[in-house]
C-alpha cells in the first residue's frame, strides 16, 4: 500500500513538471524579449550594447567606437575621417556627435543641423531625419556649407558646383565660383535642389531668410537677390 502511494506521488510530480515546464519556458522567453539591455545589430556591421541604456557603447565589428555617460546611443554611420553617432540625453533630446580625427570640426547649427569640416576643407552637413536616421543632406558634395534656418520649418544652404578663371572687363582674369542652393524642410527627408545657379568671385555665399518663405543671397559686390520658397 505504501509502495503504491509513493508511485502515485511520483507520477503526480512528473505530470506537474511536464505541464509547468512549457509555461515556464514561455515566461522566460517573454521576459528576455521585453528586457531592455541586449546587444542590437545595426546596419553596416555596427552594434550597440546594452541597447536603450544610458552610458551604453557603439561598436564596429565588435570593436568599441564611442561611449558617453550622458547619452543613450542609438545609431552610427561612417563619415569623413571618422563616424557620426546619434544619441538622446536624459531629457530624450536628440544629439549628434563625431568620433574620429580630433582635428575634424563638428559644429551644431540652427534647426538641428550639424556642419562637419575636415582639416583639408571638405564640408558636409548632417541632421537627424524624420525617421530618426542620421542623414548627410548632400552626400555627393564636399562643399556643402552656409546653412541658415528660417526659425520655423526649413533651412537653406549652398554648395560649389564649379570654379573657373574668367576674363573680366575691368580687372582681367578672375577666379569665379558657381553655387547651387538647396532647401531642407522639417518633417521631410527629401532635399529641394533649386534649379538656378549663382556665380560670384568669393567662395562663400551669404544667405539670410527675410521671412519664413523668402531667402536672400548677397554677392561680393553687395548685390542682393531674393528667392521665394514655399
Amino acid at each position: 500500500m505504501q509502495k503504491q502511494f509513493k508511485i502515485v506521488v511520483l507520477l503526480s510530480f512528473v505530470l506537474s513538471f511536464l505541464l509547468i515546464t512549457p509555461l515556464l519556458a514561455q515566461t522566460i522567453e517573454k521576459s528576455k524579449n521585453n528586457t531592455v539591455g541586449g546587444i542590437k545589430e545595426l546596419k553596416n556591421g555596427f552594434q550597440v550594447f546594452p541597447e536603450g541604456k544610458l552610458g551604453n557603447t557603439l561598436y564596429k565589428d565588435k570593436n568599441k567606437l564611442i561611449s558617453r555617460d550622458d547619452l543613450v546611443l542609438h545609431d552610427i554611420v561612417e563619415a569623413p575621417e571618422g563616424h557620426i553617432y546619434y544619441g538622446t540625453n536624459e531629457l530624450n533630446e536628440p544629439v549628434l556627435g563625431f568620433v574620429g580625427n580630433t582635428k575634424v570640426q563638428f559644429v551644431p547649427l540652427e534647426g538641428g543641423f550639424y556642419q562637419l569640416q575636415t582639416e583639408s576643407g571638405l564640408k558636409r552637413i548632417f541632421r537627424l531625419n524624420p525617421q530618426n536616421e542620421i542623414q548627410n543632406v548632400l552626400p555627393n558634395s564636399n562643399t556643402a556649407s552656409g546653412l541658415v534656418y528660417n526659425g520655423e520649418n526649413k533651412a537653406a544652404f549652398f554648395h560649389i558646383t564649379k570654379g573657373e578663371t574668367i576674363e573680366t572687363e575691368d580687372e582681367g582674369p578672375k577666379f569665379q565660383y558657381t553655387f547651387r542652393i538647396h532647401v531642407v524642410k522639417d518633417g521631410d527627408d527629401k532635399i529641394i535642389h533649386l534649379p538656378e545657379t549663382v556665380s560670384d568671385f568669393k567662395s562663400k555665399l551669404k544667405l539670410i531668410w527675410i521671412d519664413r518663405n523668402t531667402l536672400q543671397y548677397t554677392l561680393s559686390n553687395n548685390q542682393k537677390e531674393t528667392i521665394v520658397i514655399n
